[in-house]
């Protein structure tokens, strides 16, 4: 099997597995020189809001607590491919960690971790290079594998697990920060906890927190039971980020769905999104900052005309609809909204909001608009004025998570 096929000039080299290093490199000045020369062919300035590290296969075997380490995710090597298996999670198959590397015609699930797993997903210096080809000066990043450890039903394990990547992606990120901006992962129960982990994350770098989709009717976010956890996050300046295709119900994984079901994923992010607004959330934490990831955009127009008639119409009815604005001012002051490919939310921008949106490139997911996103930016935006394609591509999030470089 060759190394993954590469659809860029990008100096293959660069993108080949190596030895895996747990430990982040130091940034040199070789990747200084990158980040500050990292800039869109077309003279200004991309910021991707979704893209994602690839964890180190055994980043869980050394940073997970003892007690914990025999039940973390491990590299198992099988006859016809590696696969990352972990007690109560179905992981993400090795193909498709890299996706982007390959071809439309060659996109396939199974893979060997040392020959389809480039170390640009965790090596600082190659990432840069990686960002250099795309165009793009910096990242928000997420994680790859451990966004599948929601459905973990053993709430102490998932926090060991949690706990254990918040720290490697935090020393990770404070090899270039600023260009890479790290996004921590909290478990959605244990609230109090969750509180001092949000502080915990801060004091280390990290600009962000991520919550699943898909929480549970049993634990619905409109719950004051949640307030903790909104409280830290405004407290300590850190966005609360939901990312598609995250969920705590085992029924949902990703291995789970349809093609239709894939294609209707922004359903749910809908139903948090009105759910958060007619729980009052917002009205009780007015600076809180929610941030809804690679859920696209173009749905929202049609979504805030219907809730806002519903607010002024129906108020008096709908017990549970206990917000005191209008759906759509909540809209515009708490939420922001990344996607990737929407030529029809960036039509409607007037209608969305300019200031809620921004791109991403979802590197390096077998999704993603790498090593094309200029291209793609230049379709979407090429009847938009500059200061609208500015604030999308890089001045909305830099804006979010006070990015200074």
């Amino acid at each position: 099997m060759g190394k993954p096929m590469l659809p860029s000039p990008m100096n293959a080299q660069m993108l080949t597995s190596a030895t895996i290093s747990t430990q982040p490199q130091r940034a040199s000045s070789q990747t200084d020189h990158l980040a500050s020369e990292a800039m869109s062919d077309n003279g200004f300035d991309v910021f991707s809001a979704d893209s994602h590290v690839i964890e180190p296969h055994d980043l869980w075997q050394i940073y997970t607590v003892e007690a914990f380490r025999d039940r973390a995710p491990r590299l198992v090597h099988e006859e016809t491919t590696d696969r990352l298996v972990c007690d109560q999670a179905r992981l993400p198959p090795i193909g498709l960690l890299a996706g982007c590397m390959r071809t439309d015609d060659n996109v396939r699930a199974k893979g060997r971790w040392d020959e389809d797993v480039p170390d640009v997903g965790w090596d600082p210096e190659v990432r840069m290079e990686a960002l250099r080809t795309d165009g793009v000066t910096g990242e928000v990043l997420y994680p790859t594998i451990a966004m599948q450890m929601y459905p973990i039903q053993d709430v102490e394990f998932q926090w060991a697990l949690f706990e254990a990547y918040n720290t490697w992606v935090g020393e990770f990120v404070s090899q270039i920060p600023d260009t890479f901006v790290g996004i921590a992962l909290l478990s959605p129960v244990d609230l109090e906890r969750a509180a001092k982990e949000i502080k915990r994350c801060r004091d280390m770098g990290l600009k962000g927190v991520m919550i699943p989709v898909v929480s549970g009717e049993d634990n619905p976010y409109q719950d004051p039971a949640f307030d903790p956890l909104w409280a830290a996050a405004v407290e300590h300046s850190m966005p609360v980020n939901l990312h598609a295709a995250t969920t705590r119900d085992p029924k949902k994984a990703w291995d789970q769905g349809t093609s239709t079901r894939s294609v209707l994923q922004t359903v749910d992010i809908q139903e948090v999104v009105l759910d958060l607004i007619f729980g009052g959330v917002f009205d009780r934490f007015p600076d809180l900052k929610i941030v809804s990831a690679e859920n696209d955009v173009g749905w929202a127009g049609n979504l805030l005309e219907r809730a806002d008639y519903w607010f002024h119409r129906h108020s008096q009815l709908l017990k549970d609809m206990n917000c005191e604005q209008e759906p759509s001012y909540y809209w515009r002051k708490n939420f922001r909204v990344t996607f990737m490919r929407d030529l029809t939310g960036v039509a409607a921008r007037d209608i969305i909001g300019t200031e809620t949106m921004m791109w991403g490139n979802d590197f390096p997911h077998h999704v993603s608009t790498w090593p094309h996103s200029q291209a793609v930016i230049a379709e979407h935006f090429a009847e938009a004025p500059d200061d609208v394609r500015h604030a999308i591509v890089s001045g909305n999030v830099r804006q979010l998570y006070d990015i200074q470089v």
